[in-house]
């Protein structure tokens, strides 16, 4: 300011660099006092979102009435004309005062989006869009119009000079003009550089939040957003993925619930399916089909505290559900205190093997689990195979995914046979030949043909009791 003083108004040029400088040095440090003590009323009392706005006005106003108030003091000082004279700093004052305020506001952005991420605080998106254009352009049109009147300031003091000079310093003239242009170019450009850099900062900024984000989202953490600060179209990207987001949480929340309902895969199977795909009805699958029961649980309930059995219940079904889902089975329903689960959904090859050996483990657990239940807890398991209808069923408004058929019925009719020939799992002849080598080598009793209830066509059944005596009648392997 002190060397363009001098190189556009011949008033302030009468003085000493030493009397001009000193006046702003004055006024500058004047400005400097006031700045720190009304930002943190006008600036940082503001919303965090708000606040780089508010300090691009603040500080263009300051440098506007500090550029009135020198051009008022040398006109009462130094009797310079307050238009011709005064105007020149003014324009000065505002030329640097526009570069400098955009350059706080973008500091001011980086700052509030770097607590913003570290907060983890996200701000709703301002309505009064202003696209990048239209934001763009106006720095350019300002940009040039601040240089070109400059230039014009500058030109116009200069052919006064020539003017007015004799021809033995026309030598001097051109050096001196040749500095004032050189100054006025290194000194726009320097400000012009100086605001590119820190927009870059404040992109490169924006875009490593929305990069982590999106990172952290593809792992499947939904917990982080992306501040939305500007007005822009990088306001629109923040703010369209912290609304995905939502979106994905507020999915997973609803999956999260619906899989404590039915079985998560059955959930997220039915989550996928779009509105005209959820309807009444099902297709045919040949699936495997686990009954379990606890033995004798009408005596357990009169005798036991409601809260005593529905604690020990939920700890037993816990336990139940987690051997079942990691033997690739879902959970179907929860019959009172029974479990139909299914095998096969993923890979019907080995879902009769996975099913026998949850049960297995699922006696086992209970064995071990015994005294941590509250509850004396017996079970009796049923497994069966075959063809049944897997789908929705309800009505238009209430539905429920769940398998129906005759194998259903028949599984549920070996649990209970358990009882009568006191072992802990039955399976049917037809699944027997679908197990492993391995698992046919089981202490296996071969109980024949027998007739269930309800059902007029007998059916092949093994009983093990997991003991490790042998089967008391050995099974010869023919197939019905």
């Amino acid at each position: 300011m002190t060397i363009y003083g001098g190189q556009v108004c011949p008033f302030i040029d009468t003085l000493t660099v030493f009397e001009w400088g000193k006046t702003l040095t004055v006024f500058f440090l004047i400005l400097f006092i006031v700045r720190h003590q009304l930002i943190k009323k006008i600036v940082f009392s503001k919303p965090a979102i708000k606040q780089p706005r508010y300090q691009m006005i603040f500080e263009f106003s300051l440098f506007i009435i500090a550029g009135i108030a020198i051009a008022l003091y040398n006109h009462f000082v130094y009797v310079f004309p307050p238009i011709g004279s005064g105007g020149k700093v003014t324009v000065g004052m505002f030329t640097l005062g526009s570069f400098l305020a955009i350059d706080m506001a973008l500091f001011r952005e980086r700052i509030v989006l770097r607590e913003a991420k570290r907060d983890g605080h996200r701000f709703a998106p301002i309505e009064d869009f202003s696209s990048l254009t239209k934001k763009f352009t106006i720095f350019a049109i300002l940009v040039l119009s601040f240089v070109s009147v400059v230039t014009l300031l500058v030109i116009s003091k200069d052919i006064y000079w020539i003017s007015m000079a004799e021809m033995e310093d026309l030598d001097e003239v051109r050096n001196t003009i040749t500095f004032e242009v050189l100054f006025v170019i290194l000194i726009t450009l320097g400000l012009v550089l100086n605001l590119i850099y820190s927009y870059a900062q404040n992109l490169k900024l924006f875009f490593a939040n929305e990069t982590q984000v999106l990172s952290e989202v593809n792992k499947g953490n939904l917990d982080g957003y992306v501040p939305v600060l500007s007005r822009d179209e990088f306001a629109h990207i923040a703010d369209h993925t912290n609304r995905m987001i939502d979106g994905l949480r507020e999915k997973r929340h609803i999956q999260n619930i619906f899989g404590k309902v039915v079985s998560p895969q059955v959930a997220t199977h039915l989550l996928s399916l779009g509105e005209d795909e959820l309807k009444l009805g099902g297709r045919r699958r040949d699936l495997v089909f686990l009954v379990s029961d606890i033995r004798g649980f009408t005596t357990l309930t009169e005798n036991t505290e409601a809260e005593d059995l529905v604690q020990g219940l939920n700890h037993y079904f816990t336990d139940m559900v987690e051997i079942i889902h990691n033997h690739d089975g879902i959970v179907d329903k929860f019959i009172g205190d029974g479990i139909l689960a299914v095998f096969g959904l993923t890979d019907r090859l080995t879902a009769p093997g996975e099913a026998l050996k949850s049960a297995i483990q699922m006696i086992e657990q209970c064995e071990a689990n015994k005294g941590n239940y509250g509850i004396p807890i017996k079970m009796g398991i049923g497994i069966h195979c075959g063809e049944v209808i897997a789908g929705n069923i309800g009505s238009e408004e209430r539905l429920e995914y769940t398998v129906i058929g005759d194998p259903v019925n028949i599984t549920a009719r070996l649990e209970s046979m358990t009882k009568d020939f006191n072992v802990p799992i039955m399976i049917s002849r037809i699944l027997y030949h679908e197990l492993e080598e391995e698992q046919r080598a089981l202490p296996w009793r071969d109980f024949g043909a027998q007739e269930l209830k309800g059902k007029a066509k007998r059916i092949e059944i093994m009983g093990l009791g997991m003991e490790k005596t042998p089967p008391t009648q050995p099974f010869s392997g023919a197939t019905e």
